[in-house]
């Protein structure tokens, strides 16, 4: 009689916990579903509408900033993911585009790359999502392009990744990238060596 109340305790006890565990997984799929997101996204990062809230204030500090360069570069901050079968990862990204269609590529100076991340990445850190800067196209097709190699390669080397921010370039695709990880941290600016 011991024996098999022990038995069922056990058992019940195992089905509640089977169901704790699955009302736990389904609410971490759940979460990133609701906010339209991949269901393998972090339950726990930024939504759609952290991003839309920072977005006008970082691209209103980015044309406030000069960061055009004088008209030649178009700045601009949307919505930007990984590809996790639909939004994943979701970050403010801030890409760099010629102004000017004409031509085939345009290098982004060290000084543009610099401005757009000292305005964006404190304005960012105050919205708790993350940022990434990355080169643009001159229209909405793939006219002229914006290479951004040289400016981060000035800045932080080919290659360089911590906590705080990630920076990379491959000069044989012209392609670059600063991701500054601004959802958790802060200093962003100082660890980059820019504040």
């Amino acid at each position: 009689m011991v024996d098999a109340t022990r038995t069922a305790v056990r058992g019940a006890l195992a089905w509640a916990l089977v169901g704790v565990m699955a009302a736990a997984l389904s609410g971490c799929f759940m979460i990133p579903l609701v906010d339209g997101r991949s269901p393998f996204d972090d339950p726990f990062g930024s939504s759609k509408s952290d991003i839309e809230k920072a977005i006008p204030p970082i691209q209103a500090a980015l044309d406030a900033s000069g960061a055009d360069d004088g008209g030649l570069w178009r700045v601009v901050a949307e919505e930007g993911s990984d590809n996790c079968e639909g939004a994943c990862q979701l970050r403010v990204e801030v890409s760099i585009e010629p102004a000017d269609e004409s031509g085939t590529t345009s290098i982004v100076s060290e000084d543009v790359l610099r401005t757009v991340l000292v305005t964006a990445v404190p304005v960012a850190e105050q919205h708790h999502v993350d940022l990434s800067v990355v080169p643009g196209y001159a229209d909405a097709g793939y006219g002229r392009s914006a290479d951004l190699s040289s400016a981060v390669e000035a800045l932080f080397g080919d290659h360089v990744s911590t906590k705080d921010f990630t920076a990379f370039t491959d000069e044989s695709y012209r392609d670059a990238e600063v991701r500054a990880n601004t959802r958790e941290r802060s200093n962003v600016l100082q660890a980059m060596g820019l504040g």
